[in-house]
């Protein structure tokens, strides 16, 4: 069963999906400057260590599908102020 979720995501590095013991399909939606998250801010995916260096860069109002491994989490952070993401996820 598919879940979601709408999360703030600030300056330090924020879960937004948790390990599971299966593969995960995951929808990302970057809410800002789309009237869903102050500011107009990207986020930085990536492990519990992401930074705006070196996370992967998902701009203002954009989408992303990906796969998240067994036994691996995702993480977002943003450079300043706060980022709502909503996050839809399926269990493979």
């Amino acid at each position: 069963m598919p879940t979601s979720a709408q999360i703030s995501v600030g300056t330090t590095a924020t879960l937004l999906v948790a390990a599971t013991a299966f593969d995960q399909t995951v929808y990302l939606h970057n809410m800002s400057g789309g009237g869903g998250g102050a500011g107009s801010n990207p986020v930085f995916l990536g492990d519990a260590t992401v930074t705006t260096a070196n996370g992967y860069k998902l701009d203002n109002a954009s989408t992303l599908t990906l796969m998240v491994g067994d036994h691996e989490a995702l993480y977002a952070i943003c450079a300043s102020g706060t980022v709502n993401v909503s996050v839809l996820k399926q269990i493979n």
